[in-house]
C-alpha cells in the first residue's frame, strides 16, 4: 500500500512540476525582437569584452539585467574566424536572443555559437543554419554552468570529428552542469548526433523536436546522425520531447536516443516514431539507475535496448504504467499489480514487454498523453488517454 502510495504521490507531482518548469523556461522575460543586421564574428573573452564593440547592445551583466547580444545576423565564410560568437571565461549574466548565425557550403570548420567555460548565460529565440560540409557544431556548451537555450532553431549540415574540431553536434552541451536545453526545433542533415549531452550533469532536456535525417531506404545517408545522445553524464531529465525519422542504412543503422555510460537518467513522456521502420529507439549502454516510462515508441525497427539488465527501470509501477509500444502484442483483460483481477481492464497490458534482456513489466495499451493543464484530473497526467483505473 504504501508504495502504490508513492506512486500516486508521484503521479500527481512530477507532472505538475513539469508544468511549472515549462512555464517558467518557455517564457522568460525576453528584450524585445529587433530587426537584424549584419555583424562579423563576435568574440569575447572575459567579463570585461562585454562591449558595444562586440555585439553588446544593452545590459550591466546583473541577474536582473543581463548583458544582452540581440539582433545580429552573422554570415560564416571560409576566410572567417572558428566561430560565428564565442563567449569564453565569463561570470556575467548574459543573454543571446534574436541572432542569426549562417554558414555556407564552402565555409571553414566552425562552431557557429560556442559557449566555453562560460557561466550564466542563455541563448533565446536565435537561428543557426550551418550548411557547411566541415561543420564542427551548431550551438556548444563546453565546460560552462547554469545555461539555458531555449526557443532556437538549429539546423547543421555535414558535421564530422575534424582535428580542429571540438565537437560536431548540431546541438551540444560537454563537461557542464545545470544546463537546459528546451523549447528548440533541432536537425542534422547529415553525420553527427543532433542534440550530445557529454561529461555533464544536472542536464535537463525538455520539449525539443530533434529532427533526424531520415530517409527512406533507397538514398539514404551512409552514417546518418542519432538523434539525442546521452554519454559518461548523470542526473538527465529527457521529457516531452518529439525525435522523428532514424534514418535507415546498413552501414551504421541511427538510434534516435542513446544513453551510454551515465548514471539516474530520467526518460518520460517523449515521441520516439519512425516513418520508415528504420533505426532503434531508446538504447542503454552500460547505463545504471535509469527510468523509462510514459514514452511512446512507434515503428521503430529495435524498440529498444539495455545492456545492463536489472540496473535500470523500464516503467514506473502500477498503476503509473510503463511505456507504449506499437509492437506489443498483448491483450488488456484484468488490472492490479499482478495484472490478476479479471476481468477488469485498466489500459495496461496483463503481460509484461520483453526485449533484449529487459523487461516494460506494465506496457500501455494505448499511446500516452498528457492530460491538458486546464481539465487535469486529480491523476495529473497519468492517465494518458487510459480507461479509468480500478485497483
Amino acid at each position: 500500500m504504501m508504495g502504490t502510495r508513492r506512486r500516486k504521490i508521484a503521479s500527481i507531482v512530477m507532472p505538475v512540476v513539469l508544468l511549472i518548469t515549462s512555464f517558467v523556461l518557455l517564457n522568460p522575460i525576453l528584450p524585445r525582437a529587433v530587426a537584424s543586421q549584419s555583424h562579423s564574428s563576435i568574440l569575447i573573452v572575459g567579463n570585461a569584452e562585454f562591449t558595444p564593440a562586440n555585439g553588446v547592445t544593452g545590459g550591466t551583466g546583473t541577474a536582473s539585467d543581463p548583458y544582452v547580444i540581440q539582433g545580429w545576423n552573422i554570415n560564416m565564410c571560409w576566410q572567417c574566424p572558428y566561430y560565428g560568437i564565442e563567449v569564453a571565461n565569463t561570470t556575467a549574466y548574459f543573454r543571446i536572443f534574436n541572432v542569426t548565425v549562417s554558414s555556407l557550403i564552402t565555409a571553414q570548420p566552425a562552431t557557429d555559437i560556442l559557449l566555453k567555460n562560460a557561466t550564466n548565460g542563455r541563448i533565446d529565440n536565435s537561428v543557426v543554419q550551418d550548411e557547411s560540409i566541415l561543420c564542427c557544431g551548431g550551438i556548444i556548451v563546453d565546460s560552462s554552468r547554469n545555461v539555458v537555450l531555449n526557443a532556437n532553431n538549429a539546423e547543421a549540415g555535414t558535421c564530422n570529428n575534424f582535428s580542429s574540431c571540438s565537437a560536431y553536434d548540431t546541438v551540444g552541451a560537454y563537461g557542464s552542469t545545470n544546463v537546459t536545453i528546451s523549447g528548440n526545433s533541432i536537425r542534422a542533415d547529415a553525420s553527427g548526433n543532433v542534440l550530445g549531452v557529454k561529461g555533464s550533469s544536472n542536464v535537463t532536456i525538455l520539449n525539443d523536436t530533434i529532427l533526424m535525417n531520415g530517409l527512406a531506404p533507397i538514398g539514404a545517408p551512409w552514417d546518418p546522425s542519432n538523434g539525442i545522445v546521452v554519454s559518461s553524464s548523470g542526473n538527465v531529465m529527457i521529457s516531452q520531447n518529439s525525435v522523428r525519422d532514424a534514418a535507415c542504412s546498413a552501414y551504421s543503422p541511427a538510434k534516435s536516443m542513446i544513453v551510454g555510460g551515465s548514471s539516474n537518467v530520467q526518460i518520460f513522456g517523449n515521441n520516439i516514431t519512425s516513418s520508415y521502420y528504420c533505426g532503434s529507439g531508446i538504447v542503454l549502454q552500460s547505463a545504471t539507475g535509469s527510468i523509462v516510462y510514459h514514452n511512446n515508441l512507434v515503428n521503430n525497427s529495435v524498440q529498444a535496448s539495455d545492456d545492463n539488465p536489472g540496473k535500470n527501470q523500464w516503467d514506473n509501477g502500477y498503476p503509473t504504467g510503463g511505456n507504449y509500444w506499437s509492437d506489443y502484442k498483448g491483450v488488456d483483460n484484468c488490472s492490479g499489480p499482478q495484472q490478476n483481477i479479471c476481468p477488469n481492464p485498466d489500459g495496461i497490458g496483463d503481460t509484461p514487454y520483453s526485449f533484449s534482456s529487459a523487461q516494460d513489466n506494465y506496457p500501455l495499451m494505448t499511446p500516452f498523453a498528457a492530460d491538458p493543464p486546464a481539465t487535469g484530473s486529480a491523476g495529473g497526467g497519468g492517465g494518458g488517454g487510459r480507461p479509468p483505473l480500478h485497483v
